[in-house]
């Protein structure tokens, strides 16, 4: 299984700010750089998965200019096998679409049974690039993933979302996009061993050249309007039953054993979760 996980250099938020009058308002340059903190729960849940699948290849994508090869030199020393670098010198903060349609290109090129993206990114916090994503390469997309677990042989997974009154699941085929959302577990801190060898596993760099033209804008748009629909079977009202709390450990046991084809029993256990 090949797992992509899309990494963003994002601005330190916790250090000092310097502030300008122009757009967008904040002296980035001046600020340090870090991995966006999203991004590394999705390296986590990919990491997660790598140990249940050990021939699972974790690949970290990045769309930035040359000091973004920092942030995948982190999610390197936490376990990824291979990170790219897609550089482009023109980087500018603001452009999440011109963003989705590049790292969609390269995802394609590169191939992937799975493409994870962190939930939000600190400095825009506009949940758009994972699902714009999901569009171009049209595939099924869940956001706010806190647990995900597939199911062998039918090519289908279970996703959790953190819902304000409890916990919303969700079935797909698969490949597919998930944002993950930060839920039982916390990314890994890397060892010093670990730092070491990810210098020796290096980043892959490639010209943003290769998957963007800017000279044909019409064929590119940076911006454009996104047409949602709901689904055939959510658009009627559900009645929910609500059952007692003795009933609870048979309900639990006879979903666990469920699977997304009617009729077809899997054995026990056989789903494996992140």
């Amino acid at each position: 299984m090949k797992i992509i996980v899309c990494v963003k250099q994002v601005p330190d938020v916790e250090s000092e700010f310097y502030f300008k009058p122009e757009p967008p308002g904040i002296e980035i340059e001046k600020m340090p750089m870090i991995i966006n903190p999203g991004d590394e729960v999705a390296i986590e849940g990919a990491l997660r998965l790598k140990s249940i699948y050990p021939k699972t290849e974790v690949i970290l994508l990045s769309l930035g200019p040359s000091s973004a090869a920092e942030a995948l030199g982190y999610g390197l020393s936490m376990g990824a096998d291979r990170a790219i670098l897609i550089q482009d010198t023109t980087y500018v903060f603001g452009q999440p679409f011109r963003t989705a349609h590049i790292l969609s290109k390269a995802i394609r090129e590169i191939g992937f049974d799975m493409i994870l993206f962190g939930y939000k990114a600190v400095d825009d916090r506009l949940h758009f690039v994972g699902p714009a994503v999901a569009e171009f390469l049209n595939l099924p997309h869940i956001t706010g993933v806190t647990f995900i677990k597939l199911f062998s042989g039918i090519n289908r997974c279970e996703a959790h979302q953190e819902v304000p009154k409890g916990i919303n699941i969700v079935e797909c085929p698969y490949p597919a996009v998930f944002t993950v959302k930060r839920g039982l577990f916390k990314p890994r801190y890397p060892s010093i061993t670990n730092r070491l060898a990810a210098q020796r596993k290096g980043v892959a760099v490639r010209s943003v050249e290769d998957y963007w033209d800017e000279k044909s804008p019409k064929k590119y748009p940076l911006h454009a309007s996104m047409h949602f629909t709901i689904a055939e079977g959510m658009e009627k009202e559900r009645k929910v039953n609500w059952i007692e709390v003795s009933k609870v450990a048979h309900f639990l046991k006879k979903y666990k054993a469920r699977t997304p084809d009617a009729g077809l029993e899997l054995e026990k256990g056989s789903g494996e979760e992140l």
